[in-house]
């Protein structure tokens, strides 16, 4: 029998209208916060969408059948909020704990910002020697050092915003999205890697595309992930969006400039829990995914809440 304990909200609500604290671009973003190395090693995916919220999304569920049947079937936090508008900053939060100090969808190759020194995810995972992979579809190349490329777009992309995710072992972890057959394949394989980022095509994020184009490659891309050996050894995989376009602010957690955003967790712990209303944002997905994976807590994700709770 699994016991799941009351999700900690931590302390990422501050009044709405006041600004969080951010880490400025080129010091140290790491937090000494003691994280308990995990018993056994997780497995942790995270599809990021684009700018619909959560009203246009699990709000309605016209457009999206499959996205809510996965709210309804497993876990669904209902008041969850991005950091910012437009869609970089709230990429680099959910990375690195911090928006580096940018407010707009620059980009380090041609875009005039970055990259940076700071540590993100992608860099605690390396030097934990963690195994780790980021999809990005539309990609030209591994590494692709370009601003944008047909549906691929570097602001969708933030590991290439830091020097660290660039050098030496870059086009071995941040590659083109092969599809879902040949992802699994890698997942179940002797080189499964155990943190897996997804940023779809501009189509299938529902950025250029709709809703339900996003909904349909969730659809053809989810159920494989499922039912894998992969995801049945202490998996968890995150769905959520970057922003939403729709609301210039939200009502809660520190500024919550980008607005509320769908945030649906798909593991064993979280099957069955349906609509949560423990509140967060950006920062406290990215503080759970690290102490899942007992690293240290990464700028401003050292003072989000925590879903350790439901994830696998």
């Amino acid at each position: 029998m699994v016991t799941v304990a009351v999700l900690a909200t931590g302390s990422s609500c501050a009044s709405p209208g006041t600004p969080a604290a951010q880490t400025p671009s080129g010091s140290p973003s790491t937090s000494s916060t003691p994280v308990a190395h995990p018993t056994v090693e997780p497995h942790v995916m995270v599809i990021v969408e684009e700018n619909r919220g959560y009203a246009a999304t699990l709000g309605s569920c016209s457009a999206d059948p499959y996205l809510c049947s996965l709210a309804a079937g497993y876990a669904s936090l209902t008041s969850w909020y991005a950091i910012s508008h437009p869609s970089a900053p709230n990429y680099l939060a959910l990375d690195s704990g911090s928006t580096q100090g940018i407010g707009s969808d620059c980009t380090p190759d041609g875009g005039g910002c970055g990259p940076f020194q700071a540590s993100d995810l992608g860099s605690e995972l390396s030097a934990a020697g963690i195994p780790w992979l980021a999809y990005m579809e539309g990609m030209p190349s591994a590494c692709d050092r370009v601003g944008g490329a047909g549906e691929y777009a570097e602001k969708h992309n933030p590991f290439l915003y830091f020097n660290a995710d660039r050098g030496t072992g870059c086009a071995t972890h941040v590659i083109p999205y092969p599809g879902d057959q040949a992802m699994v394949a890698t997942l179940d394989s002797s080189r499964s890697p155990a943190f897996v980022w997804i940023t779809p095509n501009l189509i299938h994020d529902m950025h250029d595309g709709s809703v339900a184009d996003g909904d349909a490659w969730l659809r053809a891309t989810l159920p494989n992930v499922l039912s894998s050996p992969w995801f049945a050894d202490h998996g968890t995989v995150v769905i959520t969006m970057d922003e939403n376009d729709a609301e210039s602010s939200g009502s809660c957690c520190r500024s919550a400039a980008g607005g509320r955003v769908p945030m649906i967790v798909i593991s064993a712990n979280a099957r069955g829990r349906g609509a949560i209303a423990t509140t967060g944002d950006h920062y406290s997905t990215l503080r759970t995914i690290t102490e899942a994976f007992g690293l240290h807590l990464l700028g401003n994700s050292a003072s989000g809440g925590d879903l350790s709770a439901i994830f696998g």
